[in-house]
Order: C-alpha cells, then sequence, then structure tokens
C-alpha cells in the first residue's frame, strides 16, 4: 500500500473553530469522549466507518479490479462523506469569493475527484490492514471530532483526526489531520499561490493533471 511519509487526504482546517478548539482536536483525543456513541446512521462515527469501509474494500480489491475499479468504490463514499463546498471555499480563501457559479462549482467537483483518486491510488493494496475509531469528542456545537487510527500489518499505527458539521441531516468531514500534518496550510499556499500568480485556470489544470497520473499510477 503506498501511503507516503505524509498521507495526503485533502485535509482542510479553518471554519468555526476557535484555535483553542481546533488545537485539541489535533493534539488531545486522550481528552475526548471514549466512542460510547452509537455507531448508527447519522453519528460522525458512521461517515468514519463508511468511509473507512470503501477504503478496506479498495485494498481489498488491489490490483484484481485496478485504479478505475477503486476508484469506482471510494468515488461516491468520499463524495458523500466529505463537504467539499466548504473546504473549496476554505482552500481558495477570498479567492472563493471571486469566482463564478459555474466556476465554483467546476473546482468543488475537481476537487471531490482529487481527494477519491488520491484514495482510489493510494488504498491499493490489503495485507492485513485494519481501521479502528479511537475517541470522539464534541468540539462545539454543531463541531465533532472522530479519532481513528489505521493499523498497518507491520504493526505500524497511523493517525486520522477528522472534524465534522451537520449539513443537510448528515455529518460530514471537513478537515482531516494525519498524522498529526493538516493539509490546509499547504494546499491553501499552493492554490492561493495559483491562482495569485496563473489564474482560476491554471489551477484547475494542475489538479486534472494529478487526476490523470493517478489513474496512469505515475503520481
Amino acid at each position: 500500500m503506498r501511503l507516503k511519509e505524509t498521507i495526503t487526504i485533502m485535509a482542510l482546517m479553518g471554519f468555526t473553530l476557535t484555535p483553542v478548539l481546533a488545537e485539541a482536536a489535533v493534539v488531545n483525543p486522550s481528552a475526548s469522549n471514549s466512542a460510547k456513541k452509537s455507531d448508527v446512521a447519522g453519528t460522525p462515527q458512521a461517515t468514519i466507518n463508511a468511509l473507512d469501509g470503501a477504503l478496506r474494500k479498495s485494498m481489498e480489491g488491489g490490483s484484481k479490479i485496478g485504479y478505475s475499479g477503486r476508484y469506482a468504490i471510494v468515488s461516491p463514499v468520499v463524495r458523500q462523506a466529505y463537504d467539499f463546498e466548504r473546504i473549496a471555499s476554505l482552500t481558495l480563501g477570498n479567492y472563493w469569493s471571486k469566482l463564478n457559479a459555474d466556476q465554483q462549482k467546476e473546482f468543488v467537483n475537481v476537487l471531490a475527484d482529487f481527494t477519491a483518486s488520491t484514495y482510489a491510488a493510494r488504498f491499493d493494496d490489503y495485507q492485513g490492514e485494519h481501521f479502528a475509531i479511537a475517541s470522539s469528542e464534541t468540539l462545539q456545537p454543531g463541531t465533532e471530532g472522530v479519532f481513528s487510527t489505521l493499523t498497518m500489518h507491520n504493526g505500524k499505527v497511523h493517525r486520522f483526526d477528522y472534524l465534522l458539521q451537520k449539513k443537510g441531516g448528515q455529518w460530514k468531514i471537513v478537515n482531516v489531520v494525519a498524522d498529526g500534518v493538516s493539509d490546509l496550510s499547504l494546499k491553501r499556499a499552493e492554490y492561493t499561490e495559483t491562482m495569485k500568480s496563473k489564474g482560476f485556470p491554471a489551477l484547475v489544470a494542475h489538479l486534472k493533471r494529478q487526476i490523470a497520473a493517478y489513474a496512469k499510477g505515475t503520481n
């Protein structure tokens, strides 16, 4: 399984959390409520379990089903689990409001495709790895933290801290911190710099090239 040193899963942070709450979500899961909430539809844990289930199925399919098969498994779940419209606005910052409605829609779709492609390319082999939710915490009304792990076949444990908010009756991911690293600052810096220096078409083209590279197995 090609999990690189820094596992990139479009981690996004910002929105309405205070810095103290955001910091607690990243570094202090031991202070959270142990995952006592029932894992039923409509809970933050259910969202993460659905995502983890799709990733494991993708891993189990591996080379037998190929990239396209893995993408078909993870894409609908990823699009359901993440609030890509919110993530897109956080990633682009002030540039988001400068886009017209069609451009915003295009960027949301490309961002969702990029995220699903990343999962399909990297979760491509199964050797006994397993996911588990370690704990969860209400960070503020309407914002939940779910802290999970991925244990590799060699015993190494990767940690994923998810922040979710409720939208349309469903808890959706708006931020992921992988092994203590959030992608927000990296992606925001990259995307806003591209917007500033090259413009929106160049940013979309860049993401589409990355998606194509994942599909060809060259990234």
